[in-house]
């Protein structure tokens, strides 16, 4: 295999950015090929030489941006004189906070017809984030903080149910309905670990008192 120059990464990277523009800004079904390349300043035939179709350039990107988020939260894990629970306390804030810093007004990902987009992020989720949630749950066995006979097969649910019904690209939830799933989702959380109640309330400490300007910015 021919081992690629710095200017063919670079080429690539230019795809990838370009293409990341336009499904932000278009949609990915309304995004063609063409579009990517003209916006790259290049002939369509040489986005071929780097991808083989459109959808695996939407992985790509979607494995990018789930691997910036493990990479993140998996620096929370560092933080000294923290137990399981901290931890993921820890974890689990900071992912909250990157997934409400994505949210733009004008980023046409969040739009309802990009469905498929949502749950190929999804999917990645439940199979890259969830063994990070997996092994501080694993670690609070160990030290008599949780309990559970199935620490991934919880961990995946967790993940997959509260991004899923908290994902304002899909439900239209205005603050009040937002702010009740946080509080059900702690709640899910707190028994599904069988942990004392509030253990996550910080996660509607988040919100603060204004959860309806956070809906209308991502509206």
């Amino acid at each position: 295999m021919v081992k690629p120059t710095n200017k063919s990464k670079q080429r690539r990277n230019e795809i990838l950015q370009a293409s990341q523009e336009l499904f932000n800004k278009k949609g990915f079904h309304d995004t063609s090929i063409n579009d990517i390349m003209k916006k790259v300043g290049a002939a369509k035939g040489v986005f071929y030489y780097y991808f083989e179709t459109k959808d695996q350039v939407l992985d790509t990107l979607i494995g990018q941006h789930i691997a910036n988020i493990v990479e993140t939260v998996e620096a929370a894990l560092d933080k000294p004189g923290l137990n399981a629970l901290g931890k993921l306390q820890c974890v689990l804030e900071e992912e909250f906070r990157l997934s409400m810093a994505n949210y733009n007004p004008d980023n046409h990902i969040h739009n309802i017809k990009n469905v498929d987009m949502h749950q190929r992020i999804l999917v990645g989720m439940v199979e890259k984030f969830s063994p990070v949630i997996a092994e501080l749950v694993k670690q609070g066995i160990n030290e008599g903080l949780f309990k559970t006979d199935y620490p991934l097969e919880v961990s995946q649910i967790i993940v997959a149910g509260v991004h899923f019904v908290t994902d304002l690209g899909i439900f239209k939830w205005s603050g009040e309905e937002y702010a009740k799933r946080i509080k059900a989702s702690e709640e899910l959380i707190e028994k599904a670990l069988c942990i004392k109640q509030g253990s996550f309330a910080f996660l509607s400490e988040l919100l603060g008192d204004t959860p309806d300007r956070i809906i209308k910015n991502v509206k």
